[in-house]
């Protein structure tokens, strides 16, 4: 029987074992260390989501703990450790869960409007195909930097580059809001980044010689059972990146512009109107557009601009039309 060797020796492999796998004693330590890290993290995300500044997002990225037991789910898939990819996963979805509980809360005591949501905000609920390639560049990098201790200074770029808090803290802020459509995005973007660092996390692992010899030899089969549930994972979330239907990854209101789409239908219906103002509000779920126009001419069709306007914007509208009656009046003044 053909055996494989491992270029990694043992005592780098049990330096990496023990500083992803906290177990025993050394748990209460991890799991203090791990609640703190995540509780700030998701505090400057949440802030910097909603204050649209890119810096403090940055600093969240930097500092989130979460990669950690995300890339222990990996090594345990190829090193056959079930018990301890589960317990791993737990870890991981705890984390989540409680970011976004205190995102939720943070902008439940620090309102922001959802109405006009920012530029970092929106650009965590339109994920696609390109945020998943990132995610698993990201995956090898991170656990390259775990089997090779001289490349460890890439670890916060890796960290930075799969961003798994902002998205969270994206999810807490958009269900505080009643924007489910935001959050399904949003939360579609983190179950990317999950298996893609999972995927390739895993062949990085396999392939750069930290799976010892003998695991190679005797548990090939369950290691590739493992990886392919992550590679069907990963072909079932390509699916939905690529996808641009109703409800799920259409884009927001506000990234459409209403405003043209009032002026066309005004252009198109022949009358005599003008423009004077367009006012897009997004309140539980319910998208509330009111325009007012002037002109003396006979109003033009209320229900084809709500038709034009839901078509524009992918979801149901509620138009209010205001026409001011313009009047032209005329007075000569003499000097006395």
């Amino acid at each position: 029987m053909i055996e494989f060797r491992s270029p990694v020796s043992d005592q780098e492999r049990r330096r990496v074992i023990r500083s992803m796998f906290h177990e025993g004693v050394r748990f209460r330590h991890f799991a203090w260390r791990f609640s703190m890290l995540m509780a700030l993290s998701v505090c400057l995300a949440s802030l910097g989501l909603m204050a649209d500044s890119p810096a403090v997002i940055i600093g969240a990225m930097v500092i989130a703990p979460l990669m950690d037991p995300v890339l222990g789910v990996a090594a345990s898939l190829v090193m056959g450790w079930p018990r301890r990819g589960s317990r791993q996963a737990l870890i991981v979805l705890a984390g989540a869960a409680g970011a976004i509980a205190l995102a939720a809360l943070i902008s439940a005591v620090l309102p922001g409007d959802l109405a006009d949501p920012t530029r970092e905000l929106l650009a965590r609920t339109e994920p696609n195909t390109l945020d998943l390639a990132v995610a698993m560049a990201a995956g090898t990098v991170g656990a390259y930097t775990l089997v090779r201790r001289e490349a460890a200074g890439a670890m916060a770029g890796a960290a930075i580059a799969v961003a798994l808090v902002p998205p969270l803290a994206t999810i807490g802020v958009t269900l505080q809001a009643g924007r489910f459509d935001m959050a399904v995005g949003a939360l579609l973007l983190v179950t990317a980044n999950v298996v893609g660092v999972i995927l390739s996390g895993a062949l990085t692992f396999l392939f750069g010689g930290f799976v010892p010899g003998v695991t190679l030899t005797f548990g090939i089969g369950q290691i590739l059972r493992g990886l392919r549930w992550v590679v069907l994972a990963i072909l079932l979330m390509v699916f939905p990146l690529q996808w641009d239907g109703p409800g799920i990854l259409s884009p927001p209101p506000e990234s459409t512009d209403v405003g043209s789409v009032v002026e066309t239908w005004a252009a198109e219906s022949l009358s005599l109107v003008e423009i004077i103002n367009v006012v897009l509000e997004v309140d539980e779920g319910s998208t509330n557009i009111g325009v007012v126009i002037a002109g003396s001419s006979e109003i033009p069709s209320v229900e084809t601009l709500a038709d034009e306007l839901s078509e524009a914007l992918n979801r149901p509208v509620n138009v209010e039309l205001q026409r001011v009656v313009a009047a032209t009046t005329h007075a000569t003044g003499e000097n006395q």
